[in-house]
């Protein structure tokens, strides 16, 4: 491998028949080793004739190098021969950067045609997944990565919302006190036994961590062990959401090995890196083997045009664009909507409650932006509200502030949202309508994770961002009332008291349906309080192959990976 980052340093950084300076020291820095080994590197590319190098003479001159001939196709057929190795990461390292994604998809058509002994879910993806450590997941994708790489010990059902076992062989609930007695014979995905000892381990490290949903879990009171496959969990303020924390992807039970995470779930995670998420069948999972062999993710940016039309899952925006043929549409509206919440604690304008309501009321009079690439919203009267599909109208001119004897904000107002092209869109659209009543302000955007940070989004007035509900709408709404990082860091330390304290005394209600309202009624207040502004709707898009027997979406937008079936055609294209 030294070889080619050798070739590969030297494409970068020289030129043919053009003497360079260049120091010994870079050149193995660029290898990643000792300068000695690099003079021997140099030394073999000066015999094969590809490389000049002349010893700087006098103290301070550097080195000569010029390269004699050009490098491009060896190092591309050197790539080739990594990519079928399936060694990712040293055959794009090879690549000038502006090639790799291009470089990738090339490949990725012309081989995804032959027949495979496997069947691989391919899917193509606008990035690169993040860490996939269940405690500290925060992304819906992640989630649901990560559900079918970390077992729980109870699931939830989403077809029939109710809890079944899976970890677990029998559980049940008594006063405080929800005892689960384990599975026999189960095992992580390096072989390594799970037992009761293990589930404890992961909640304790999960409840010493800094994970955002760590305050739904300060409810478990305390987790006892009685013996290899029993334990206990306790919980005094909030018994009854004992079995929703154990369904939670953040109690995928997982065991660290050194650098390595290791689950019991359907899949094993083979390779995760900037470009490709690898997922390979269990052989000695627990439950029902899922049909397909693996699954791919692959981030392939702009140049994904070939992969999206000859792969099995993709958004309807991409499928659109290169070709719908093939594929069945799967659409409904995502439960959640994209918000505003407003800081009163930062901008001393914005600490007027009078202000805050103005505001409220101008974000409401905007209608859903129209200029998204394949993206339908809605408007949205609250997080389980029924979009509003009436035709678009031009809204009612909203009062200007001179007009109610309000002033004008001294300094520019910012506004912070995350790497995401509708949310960015809203949040050029909530800064258009500042500037059109006279209002300064600045727009931030930060990546995934950054965005994720309590501290950082407190430093911003207005926080656009979006939540999506599952099919546990308890869970749901006590994560994203008491556990989401752009709610947290607008509200006092009395607003989250306050908020804590009703979360509890909603969740003593017997009924769904009781507690299902009262949290909208809770919704409602935040809206009252000048914190919290619902916006917008997002239509789900998601397209599957005709080859495709797959289940319908479910709440996140995704489809149920242990219930895809590939079936059989011609010339069935081999995987990656």
């Amino acid at each position: 491998m030294r070889y080619w980052q050798a070739l590969a340093f030297c494409r970068d950084q020289l030129v043919q028949d053009e003497w360079r300076a260049v120091s010994l020291d870079r050149f193995s820095e660029a290898l990643g080793c000792t300068r000695r080994n690099a003079q021997l590197v140099i030394k073999r590319l000066v015999k094969e004739q590809i490389l000049d190098w002349q010893a700087g003479v006098g103290r301070g001159n550097l080195p000569q190098a010029k390269l004699l001939k050009r490098v491009d196709a060896r190092l591309k057929r050197q790539a080739e021969h990594y990519l079928k190795a399936g060694q990712i990461e040293p055959a794009i390292s090879l690549l000038p950067e502006q090639e790799r994604s291009s470089f990738l998809g090339d490949y990725l058509a012309q081989y995804q045609s032959k027949p495979s002994d496997s069947d691989i879910l391919q899917i193509p993806f606008y990035r690169a997944t993040h860490g996939l450590d269940p405690i500290s997941i925060s992304r819906r994708t992640e989630h649901h990565i990560a559900s079918y790489l970390y077992a729980k010990l109870i699931h939830f059902e989403h077809k029939s919302a109710e809890f079944r076992c899976d970890l677990a062989q029998f559980y049940q609930l008594r006063g405080d006190t929800l005892t689960v007695v384990l599975r026999k014979h189960l095992y992580f995905h390096d072989g390594s036994e799970l037992t009761a000892h293990s589930v404890k381990g992961h909640f304790e490290r999960l409840i010493g961590s800094c994970s955002g949903c760590r305050p739904l879990f300060e409810f478990i009171d305390e987790v006892i062990v009685d013996g290899e496959r029993q334990l206990r969990f306790i919980s005094h303020q909030m018994p009854r959401l004992l079995p929703k924390l154990l369904a939670h992807t953040a109690m995928g039970i997982s065991k660290e090995s050194g650098e390595k995470r290791f689950g019991a779930g359907p899949f094993m995670l083979v390779e995760q890196n900037e470009w490709r998420t690898l997922l390979r069948v269990f052989p000695r999972y627990h439950g029902y083997r899922p049909w397909i062999d693996g699954i791919e993710i692959w981030n392939l940016g702009a140049n994904a045009k070939e992969f999206t039309l000859h792969s099995d899952v993709a958004h309807g925006r991409e499928v659109r664009k290169y070709g719908s043929e093939g594929f069945v549409a799967k659409r409904q509206w995502e439960p959640g909507c994209v918000y505003a919440m407003l800081n009163p604690q930062r901008h001393s304008w914005m600490a007027v409650t009078e202000h805050r309501a103005w505001l409220q009321g101008l974000l409401s009079t905007m209608l859903p932006p129209s200029d998204l690439e394949g993206e339908v919203l809605a408007k949205a009267q609250g997080m389980m509200g029924q979009p509003d599909l009436s035709p678009a109208s031009v809204e009612q001119a909203h009062p200007l502030l001179a007009d109610l004897n309000l002033s004008l904000p001294r300094s520019p107002l910012t506004i912070l949202t995350y790497q995401l092209s509708t949310h960015i869109t809203v949040a050029e659209q909530v800064a258009n309508q500042l500037s059109s009543v006279g209002i300064g302000c600045n727009i931030e955007v930060l990546p995934f994770p950054e965005f994720d940070n309590e501290k950082r989004l407190a430093e911003a007035d207005i926080i656009i961002s979006g939540e999506v509900f599952s099919d546990d709408s308890d869970m749901s709404w006590l994560g994203w009332l008491l556990c989401t990082s752009s709610v947290n860091a607008c509200l006092s330390a009395d607003n989250k008291h306050w908020l804590k304290r009703q979360a509890v005394e909603i969740m003593k209600q017997e009924t769904a349906e009781c507690r299902l309202a009262r949290f909208e009624s809770l919704e409602r207040e935040l809206v009252e309080r000048g914190l919290y502004q619902p916006l917008y709707h997002t239509q789900q898009d998601l397209n599957v192959s005709e080859h495709i027997a797959a289940p319908d979406l479910l709440a996140n937008g995704w489809i149920d990976f242990s219930q895809v079936v590939i079936m059989p055609k011609p010339n069935r294209r081999a995987a990656s």
